[in-house]
């Protein structure tokens, strides 16, 4: 049992030293799975803004982690909406606006019209998701602390 005990740190270490790849990239079939992915984009931008809607209907915009809550819905139909142009705009390039082979991570845009800039940007969607999640956190986080009798 003790042998065990030196062995798994210098296991983990191996492990983690050298990793597999994680094939982490997920490509939709043409043109069905692009169709119920945007799809999705707009049913998830929809939910956001109902649920903005009721938010504000019943007057819990007062309520600071409601208020956070709608920031964060808004960021996220802002990202839906980036994706969903950068989805098109990937369709409106061609197999030319790419250097090196598709499953290649390696593999170059090359910018020569203005598809291609949108595309480019449209990859930058981090930037409004991570503040979209952030959001989130921070206003279930505010709802939780906060006294029990204050929202009612």
């Amino acid at each position: 049992m003790r042998p065990f005990r030196l062995i798994w740190p210098a296991l983990a270490g191996v492990l983690l030293a050298f990793p597999h790849p994680a094939l982490a990239l997920i490509s939709h079939g043409h043109p069905e799975g692009l169709y119920v992915h945007q799809i999705a984009h707009l049913l998830f931008a929809g939910a956001m803004v109902f649920l903005i809607y009721m938010l504000t209907r019943e007057g819990l915009q007062r309520i600071s982690g409601f208020q956070i809550l709608i920031w964060a819905n808004v960021f996220f139909i802002w990202w839906n909406l980036h994706a969903f142009v950068g989805h098109l705009a990937e369709v409106m390039l061609s197999e030319q606006a790419f250097l090196g082979q598709p499953t290649d991570p390696g593999q170059r845009l090359v910018m020569t019209d203005g598809t291609a800039w949108v595309y480019y940007a449209t990859q930058l969607d981090h930037l409004i998701l991570v503040p979209a999640f952030y959001l989130f956190y921070r206003g279930l986080k505010a709802l939780v602390r906060q006294p029990k009798g204050e929202s009612g």
